[in-house]
């Protein structure tokens, strides 16, 4: 069975450059777990006969439409209208939802706007989704042979609906059997043509999808097959593993910066000290941190300009030593001039420290090998921490 959707984000913030339109990526991902695959991302304007348009847009190429944002209080949010528009059907005032809006403002302690009633409104026989995120209601609807689930704009909101409800419901729409496997490489220190040369021959001839994506530090290889068909692709993913071992910094679901994080929970007061990211390295890890560490923990940064004269490995024991009352103490520092860069850790009064050479000897200054050091320093970390 073959499932198509489509994503239409509403809002003039999407189209001036305001807010990136996190929602259609972490939707698309969702979907394609489970083997739905998202065909078109479309955002528009907060005007009703745009709205109208996108809709019939892309009806006219996938019968399962997510809509996000639009649903607020104010004279712009207009979604509600146009859905309404579009189905032919009439808004009709949903009490529930009335006391839902005002459960929600009471519980922060706030007042409740005649304006709100605006959120209220749902075109008639749609199916109420309670937004336990927010006062902005979803809903789903049917209508042309088409499935409409409409969401409100914040990431938070539309999270919290999609496991309510939606998650469930769309499971069911493509078997298991039917569905595709998504196997990935995440690479470090080689270029994207390099490792095309030694991927494609491995490929050819195979009934695969072959995708590639760069972000820097990464380059990543995508392949999809048919779930039923799996076992047929265990040694061309093994050939793969294989080719890429040199460069191979994560596999499939694989998230190091997660098990770090989870690493670092059981220490009650940690100091990180970086001389080689130029702030790269609190980038990465501080959504992850912030999430994982708890109230009772204490977690110092700290960020250092380091000049390439300087031998690495002895700022690295310099900054493992500047503190004796952490319980761990974590450092990098780099490069020098000959292209090395190093790491080590300080916990019950043992240290360990290790020297690298850097993935792009050709771009020491460069923001890809800061944002690479970040990165192999997680990781390392997290591998000598798991050594216990």
């Amino acid at each position: 069975m073959k499932s198509n959707a489509a994503i239409l984000a509403i809002g003039s913030e999407l189209l001036a450059g305001q807010i990136v339109n996190g929602n259609a990526a972490w939707l698309s991902a969702r979907l394609l777990n489970l083997g739905i695959d998202t065909i078109t991302h479309l955002t528009v304007d907060d005007i009703q006969s745009d709205i109208v348009s996108g809709i019939s847009h892309l009806a006219n190429s996938v019968e399962l439409i997510l809509i996000t944002g639009g649903l607020g209080p104010t004279s712009d949010d207009l979604t509600r209208h146009a859905v309404a528009a579009w189905t032919q059907r009439p808004l009709r005032f949903d009490d529930s939802s009335w006391e839902h809006v005002k459960s929600q403002l009471a519980r922060v302690g706030a007042a409740v706007p005649e304006a709100n009633k605006q959120q209220c409104y749902f075109p008639e026989g749609a199916e109420i989704l309670t937004n336990s995120a927010g006062t902005a209601n979803g809903f789903r609807v049917d209508a042309h042979g088409k499935e409409l689930w409409v969401l409100p704009g914040p990431p938070r909101e539309v999270e919290a609906i999609w496991q309510a409800y939606m998650l469930e419901r769309l499971t069911t729409r493509v078997p298991a059997n039917a569905r595709k496997t998504l196997r990935m490489w995440r690479m470090i220190g080689q270029g994207e043509s390099h490792l095309a040369e030694l991927i494609t021959p491995l490929v050819t001839g195979h009934a695969v999808e072959v995708a590639y994506r760069v972000h820097a530090p990464y380059v990543e290889l995508k392949l999809r097959f048919p779930t039923a068909e799996a076992a047929r692709y265990d040694h061309l993913c093994e050939q793969l593993t294989k080719a890429m071992q040199p460069w191979l910094f994560e596999t499939d679901r694989e998230n190091t910066v997660a098990s770090l994080a989870q690493c670092l929970q059981g220490y009650r007061s940690i100091e990180i000290y970086d001389s080689a990211t130029q702030g790269q390295l609190a980038e990465l890890l501080t959504p992850h941190l912030r999430h994982a560490l708890g109230s009772n923990q204490k977690l110092m940064f700290h960020t250092h300009w380091q000049s390439q004269d300087e031998d690495p490995t002895v700022t690295v024991q310099r900054h493992l030593h500047a503190t004796e009352q952490a319980d761990l103490t974590l450092a990098v520092a780099g490069v020098d001039q000959s292209g090395r860069w190093a790491l080590g850790l300080r916990r019950n009064g043992q240290t360990e420290i290790a020297e690298h050479a850097t993935p792009y000897r050709h771009s020491v200054q460069r923001s890809r090998t800061m944002k690479a050091i970040a990165a192999l320093a997680a990781k390392s970390w997290s591998v000598l921490l798991e050594r216990v």
